[in-house]
């Protein structure tokens, strides 16, 4: 077995070895290969701090890593792990991070980060053997919004003055929700502000493909008018790891009747 970057790697073979690795996960993964190559452009992968297990050249595991700046530190993101099914049992991960860890240290990478479904035990194990913590718990939820007849119809803008409303909370978004990310695929996403009768701002609101929302911040904590508005534009919605200390946007979402549909831990590891 042979541990090496993925730099020279095919991405159509490792996402090929990705799709065969997740079969029958705890959720249905898209298979379009076009979507995970946008996929891994947007979350900032870089190929040469990705590392892969390779048997007589065949690609049987991996890590692929996201390498950018979060909450002040350079970071390297894990967005996805997996090991052929043939191949599991044999601590290819633990290996693939030994391999790893030297390599992030040479490139100034202070801490590495990921996120694992809440009921994926084994996982769980694996990467706290290898010295991740949990650091926060997030959930996913989608639902129908309805009666938005009074709702204040918002006003599409830019990315970059949403952020100059200064609503924008770092701590509250998951990897491939924060700025960084938007940023990254704002030709994919379109932003909204939600105004009063007098033209103050009173949040906004950042929609992705397929009624995602990306991000969502009110000023006073009122999610049920902002949630009315972008009913105004998209009935069904989806929202993906909300942090569980947002406790005002997950009530309101619960008492819609959004369902809960899966839950999964960030989890951290320090390098320096």
């Amino acid at each position: 077995m042979e541990i090496k970057n993925l730099s020279a790697t095919p991405v159509e073979i490792i996402i090929d070895c990705f799709l065969k690795s997740f079969q029958n996960y705890f959720v249905t993964l898209p298979t379009d290969h076009q979507y995970w190559k946008d996929r891994f452009h947007n979350v900032k992968v870089d190929w040469s701090l990705s590392f892969g297990a390779f048997e007589n050249e065949k690609l049987v595991g991996f890590i692929i890593n996201g390498i950018d700046v979060h909450n002040g530190k350079l970071t390297a993101y894990n967005t996805g792990t997996g090991v052929l099914p043939e191949f599991r049992g044999r601590r290819l991960v633990d290996k693939m991070y030994e391999q790893a860890f030297p390599e992030f240290k040479k490139n100034g990478i202070e801490k590495c980060l990921l996120e694992v479904i809440v009921e994926n035990t084994p996982a769980k194990k694996v990467y706290q053997r290898i010295g991740f913590s949990i650091t926060r718990n997030l959930r996913s939820f989608s639902g129908e919004i309805s009666n938005t007849s009074e709702a204040i119809k918002p006003e599409l803008t830019t990315y970059s003055e949403v952020l100059q409303t200064g609503l924008y909370d770092s701590e509250s978004y998951c990897w491939e929700s924060r700025a960084e990310a938007v940023k990254m695929a704002e030709e994919l996403t379109k932003s909204y502000l939600v105004r009063d009768v007098k033209q103050n701002v009173e949040g906004y609101f950042t929609l992705g493909q397929a009624g995602n929302i990306i991000q969502l911040e009110e000023k006073d904590g009122n999610y049920s008018a902002l949630l009315n508005s972008v009913g105004t534009l998209e009935e069904n919605v989806k929202l993906k790891n909300v942090a569980s200390d947002r406790n005002k946007l997950i009530s309101e979402l619960e008492n819609r009747g959004f369902k809960n549909t899966v839950n999964q831990h960030e989890m951290e590891l320090l390098l320096s």
